[in-house]
């Protein structure tokens, strides 16, 4: 296993992007097959392909770094080592890679002071996969971690317009669990279109909304925009407005 390791973690070194993405499948694949075999400890193991598979949360490639994000998951289960270096890495300047981190540690449920931010970021990403997992990874954490609501009601509140309309879906979905009207209404006069649409949509999830609330959406018939106008009548429509 030590020498097959050392020739898949070369792999994860490569400046070809394939190479990268067949050594991260390839070490995937080692590991599960390592729970079999057992011919190494597990700190061996993590010594050996840590430092290139959080290098790897940040590669350019998706899939490299989602292979990286299952085989961090995994060790974090065999080894200490993983959780530290999962949190300098969010903490790090590589926000890409950070978000990488985040992902994990989502899966993994647990929270962190600097998950906050990166989650953020990557509701406000420009690839769309990547805005909804991480407002996935939100709603998930939300309902074990008060953080993860704020961190949501802070991406609603950003200069990100992406990461408004994230963070007004997010939100909507939290409000099964979370007082959340209070932050999603005040963005109802938000200067982007689909913030505001998004909001309407994200209010309409909530399983109360006040009356002064609905008052407001029906209002909205009146919007500037044609696709906001046709969204709040079909939302004041529900509430019977």
């Amino acid at each position: 296993m030590a020498d097959e390791l050392q020739g898949i973690v070369a792999g994860l070194r490569s400046a070809e992007a394939a190479i990268r993405l067949s050594a991260a499948a390839a070490l995937e694949e080692a590991l599960k097959e390592e729970v079999e075999r057992g011919r190494m400890t597990w700190d061996d193991v993590v010594a050996a392909v840590l430092p290139e598979l959080v290098a790897g949360l940040g590669d350019a490639g998706k899939g490299v770094q989602v292979h990286a994000a299952n085989c961090l998951e995994f060790l974090s289960y065999h080894s200490p080592a993983v959780l530290p270096a999962l949190r300098a890495a969010l903490a790090g300047p590589d926000r890409w890679r950070a978000w990488g981190a985040a992902l994990v540690g989502a899966r993994l449920g647990l929270w962190c002071a600097e998950m906050g931010p990166a989650l953020q970021e990557a509701m406000g990403a420009a690839d769309r996969d990547v805005r909804w997992a991480a407002a996935g990874c939100c709603l998930q954490l939300g309902r074990r971690h008060g953080e993860a609501v704020a961190a949501a009601k802070g991406a609603l509140l950003g200069a990100n317009p992406l990461a408004r309309k994230m963070g007004a879906y997010c939100l909507g979905a939290m409000g099964q669990y979370a007082d959340v009207e209070a932050d999603l209404a005040g963005r109802l006069d938000d200067a982007e279109r689909d913030v505001r649409r998004a909001v309407i949509l994200g209010i309409d999830k909530l399983p109360r909304v006040s009356e002064r609330v609905q008052a407001r959406i029906a209002a909205m018939r009146g919007d500037p925009d044609e696709y906001v106008r046709r969204t709040a009548a079909a939302v004041a429509a529900k509430f019977g407005r």
